[in-house]
């Protein structure tokens, strides 16, 4: 290992970088604290100050000071060394935070869908995620439609859009956003980079922001993560948003899970009223959105694991019940289980319905 990597204190490096440590009990120079890699909750993020190093026992990311700065921003360890190297006389006020925090209270509606719509039409969809759309069922003009852009892997275009962001916003409150301890504009950013998914209400107005992760396969990673900046500092949590999309005067709708799922769907069967929900069990404001569009039967088609998975299963009969009670319709949808999503199902036929077409 390089030697002059020891010149930076990985804690006063992690501080700098946005991250919150807890000593752990009874040792002097071991810390946790949430990892900002897999975005874990339960503290996986282990970092030692003697040897200078760090490691996530849950997503297995690891190195020291200079590389975890260099993970974080998205640039290279030689950036990150000159970085780190002009500040070196950075001293933290304080090596970890008291356990009771107050979250920074998340902005409106309004302010959010500003923020968000300038932010990503200052960004671009890179020809690998075109290209997945498109195997998708989706045009050009539907993926700009729905303003989907990967995300900012590179260091100097990203510190450029967020400066130009910054200088028109106020960022604070914005979910995915925070600021570090020197005064500048941060985003949450995953090692694996991804794909932006806005997740907009019945107005088109953007709620929030979730990012389709570029995982390798067979990875034990979510495929979906908000856009979200609850344990950075200046930073706000995403909430369990429902998205809509489709013809919203429409008295049925089709219920299904995930945004990207519902966007496509909905654009292969020729604009049909969509809500996704996040996740099987984020129903809550469900029953709000029924009632503002008016909504008087609902057609389920969640992912085809509803037929063994039992959490799947509670949570489709607890959304029964909650329907049933507001006086809506309720028809379960079921086809062919070699088709997970009805996305995938839709699109094969599609393909199916274009190829009988040209025989004909």
């Amino acid at each position: 290992m390089c030697r002059e990597y020891e010149h930076f204190d990985i804690l006063e490096v992690a501080v700098k970088c946005g991250i919150k440590l807890y000593p752990n009990k009874g040792s002097k120079v071991e810390f946790k604290a949430r990892c900002p890699f897999c975005g874990d909750s339960s503290y996986h993020l282990g970092i030692n100050r003697q040897k200078e190093r760090f490691n996530c026992f849950r997503c297995g990311e690891s190195g020291n000071s200079v590389s975890l700065y260099a993970k974080i921003y998205g640039v290279s360890n030689k950036e990150a060394f000159d970085s780190l190297k002009e500040n070196e006389d950075f001293q933290p006020k304080q090596i970890y935070v008291p356990k009771m925090q107050t979250e920074t209270p998340i902005r409106s509606l309004a302010d959010r869908h500003d923020v968000y719509y300038d932010f990503l039409n200052l960004l671009r969809l890179n020809e690998h995620h075109r290209d997945g759309l498109e195997g998708r069922g989706l045009s050009v003009n539907h993926m700009f439609q729905f303003m989907y852009r990967s995300v900012p892997m590179d260091g100097v275009f990203r510190r450029e859009v967020l400066d130009k962001l910054a200088k028109k916003h106020d960022l604070i409150g914005i979910p995915g956003f925070y600021v570090d301890v020197c005064g500048r504009v941060q985003m949450y950013l995953n090692k694996y980079g991804g794909m932006f998914v806005p997740i907009c209400d019945s107005q088109g107005y953007i709620q929030g922001l979730q990012i389709r992760l570029d995982i390798p396969e067979n990875s034990k990673e979510d495929k979906f993560r908000w856009f979200s900046s609850r344990y950075f500092p200046f930073g706000a949590g995403a909430k369990p948003w429902v998205h809509i999309v489709g013809d919203t005067t429409a008295k049925e709708a089709v219920l299904t899970e995930g945004a990207m799922k519902a966007d496509i769907t909905s654009v292969l069967s020729d604009g049909k009223l969509f809500i996704a929900i996040p996740g099987v069990n984020a129903i809550e404001y469900l029953p709000e959105i029924v009632r503002s569009l008016g909504v008087k039967k609902f057609y389920e088609m969640m992912d085809m694991d509803k037929r063994w998975n039992p959490n799947v299963r509670r949570a489709m009969i607890k959304l029964h019940d909650m329907l049933d009670d507001i006086g809506v319709e309720y028809e379960e949808c079921l086809w062919n289980p070699n088709y997970k999503g009805i996305d995938d199902y839709f699109y094969a036929k599609s393909k199916y319905m274009k190829s009988e077409l040209l025989v004909a």
